[in-house]
């Protein structure tokens, strides 16, 4: 009996050594590796800010247009609008268009055989929105008419006395003033001739 129960004891310690050994050394073995072991992405430690992508660019400023956008050369100068004149009208009323000297007088000169006969003036007018015309010679109160009434246009000559002493000259005003259509204008013109012979006079 004693032989044969010492083999089965020391199968059984043996067995039971080796079972505790199995049950301690993997729970040594689970604790080192997970000490070792890198923390797993969905436990890591997060940061407090949240994450922000960047700066968004800026939208363009420009408006929105159908067609291609056109531009202006520097320098060039905005176009601006020409100021509109009026038209021109004719003054109403009586109006002289002018009064003038259409040939200059000259007094006579020479003897009997050899004698220049005198040259008359002749001077010239027109008158617009009248009805007439009145012309004076010489006159200081300026009288209209003291000459005669006169066509609205038209010429007239004088022949100058040409009395004086030689080498004096003659000299005669002429006015024409306008007659009817609104009130009344006037225009003068001066001549004058220099006495060249004594006693060679128009008288």
């Amino acid at each position: 009996m004693i032989r044969s129960t010492r083999p089965a004891a020391i199968s059984l310690l043996i067995a039971a050594t080796m079972s505790g050994c199995a049950a301690t050394g993997p729970t040594t073995r689970d604790s080192d590796a997970d000490a070792a072991a890198p923390a797993s992405p969905s436990t890591a430690a997060t940061p407090d800010t949240a994450y922000s992508p960047g700066p968004t660019p800026p939208a363009s400023a420009g408006p929105a247009t159908t067609g291609p956008a056109t531009t202006k050369p520097a320098g060039e100068k905005p176009a601006t609008a020409k100021p509109s004149h009026p038209a021109t009208t004719q003054v109403a009323g009586p109006r002289i268009v002018y009064l003038r000297v259409a040939r200059q007088p000259k007094c006579a000169e020479g003897t009997a055989v050899f004698r220049a006969d005198p040259v008359p003036l002749v001077i010239e007018w027109k008158i617009t929105g009248a009805t007439g015309g009145a012309l004076s010679v010489d006159d200081p109160t300026n009288t209209p008419g003291t000459y005669g009434p006169v066509d609205l246009e038209g010429s007239q000559e004088f022949l100058f006395s040409c009395t004086g002493d030689v080498g004096s000259t003659e000299t005669h005003t002429y006015a024409l003033y306008t007659v009817g259509g609104g009130p009344v204008r006037s225009a003068t013109v001066t001549a004058s001739a220099k006495v060249l012979d004594k006693g060679l006079g128009t008288n």
